[in-house]
């Protein structure tokens, strides 16, 4: 495969698009309170002492996005369902798996599992959508 096969407009939009329905999913009005209590927070929230946070995470979802446009480019996908459907078994074979490792051995509770792996399930599905337009 060629990488200039890659559309990088494409991998920018589903990168910035991640990114932001990570910051919704997140925020205090939909799953921010629940995932911080059962991630452990206290009052003080990590991000405050990381202020490259955000941009770590951008920098994430980018490369996120690149390596599914590059299977997606490799399978030939055309359609935004098949695109959807490759970023489905791309979160059911790598990053469900992992999740639930966590859920396993670092006895993460299952709601966890539920609000990372929604949160990873529908990026995987939106941009997985956006790519293989």
């Amino acid at each position: 495969m060629d990488s200039a096969q890659l559309d990088l407009i494409a991998i920018l939009i589903a990168g910035v698009v991640n990114f932001l329905i990570g910051i919704a999913w997140y925020s205090p009005w939909l799953f921010g309170p629940a995932w911080k209590k059962l991630a452990g927070f206290d009052g003080s929230h990590p991000y405050k002492r990381r202020k490259l946070a955000p941009l770590w995470a951008f920098g994430l979802s980018l490369l996120t996005a690149y390596i599914l446009g590059f299977f997606i480019v490799f399978l030939g996908v055309t359609t935004v369902s098949d695109g959807m459907f490759v970023g489905f078994l791309a979160w059911l074979g790598f990053i469900s798996t992992t999740l639930l490792s966590a859920v396993i051995w670092s006895h993460k509770s299952f709601k966890f599992f539920l609000i990372d792996g929604g949160y990873r399930l529908l990026g995987a599905l939106v941009m997985g959508g956006i790519l293989g337009a």
